[in-house]
């Protein structure tokens, strides 16, 4: 996405309207899912534009607004694999995952979202690429991230319960060939698709 509107850059957390970006947003709950209404269209959105300098962002030479984000990808000893429904857009199935936060490494980001997201707590993580993903669009208005996937070995019962956070629900565990038949979020079928031989071989 392309910011062609009048945003501000000065160290403070803005968030517009998609459609009108007008600074009246907020978020409400439909359905059990999170959309945002503005109070200046009345329109209700799946997404909102969010400047935060809480998390790495940055506009690219193109005017293309880019987030940076981490994820884990956890294989259990079946060799089946921890996903979830999102409860905030977009509205499939995922992994753990977020944004980075500023000052963070993206290692760092995705062992706070494993815990964050599902409650566990790793202290090691197979790094499985690094890429820039287009496409890729969040709740927060970017269409573009630069991606960072890892793999968690678990080691624990593999029938342990998974309790996941605000942000998603029903967790399930499934092979790679079963988690293709659902509707993925972007980032996550793109990684699959590119990295199934090193996620099922590591």
């Amino acid at each position: 996405m392309k910011l062609k509107f009048q945003w501000k850059n000065d160290g403070q957390y803005h968030q517009y309207c998609l459609l009108c970006h007008a600074e009246k947003v907020e978020a409400i709950c439909k359905d059990g899912k999170t959309y945002y209404l503005c109070r200046e269209c009345g329109k209700i959105s799946e997404r909102s534009i969010v400047i935060d300098p809480a998390i790495k962002w940055w506009v690219d030479e193109k005017g293309e607004y880019w987030h940076e984000s981490a994820g884990v990808f956890v294989r259990n000893k079946q060799k089946n694999f921890l996903f979830f429904e999102r409860t905030i857009y977009p509205f499939s199935y995922t992994v753990p995952s977020g944004h980075v936060d500023s000052g963070e490494e993206p290692l760092q980001a995705a062992m706070r979202e494993l815990e964050e997201e599902v409650g566990i707590k790793a202290k090691n993580l197979l790094k499985i690429s690094a890429e820039n993903i287009v496409g890729d669009s969040c709740r927060r208005g970017s269409d573009a991230h630069r991606w960072h996937a890892y793999l968690y070995l678990l080691e624990e019962i593999d029938d342990m319960e998974i309790k996941v956070c605000a942000e998603g629900k029903n967790p399930v565990w499934l092979s790679i060939d079963q988690a293709l038949q659902k509707e993925l979020t972007f980032p996550v079928s793109h990684i699959i698709n590119k990295y199934k031989d090193e996620l099922l071989s590591i």
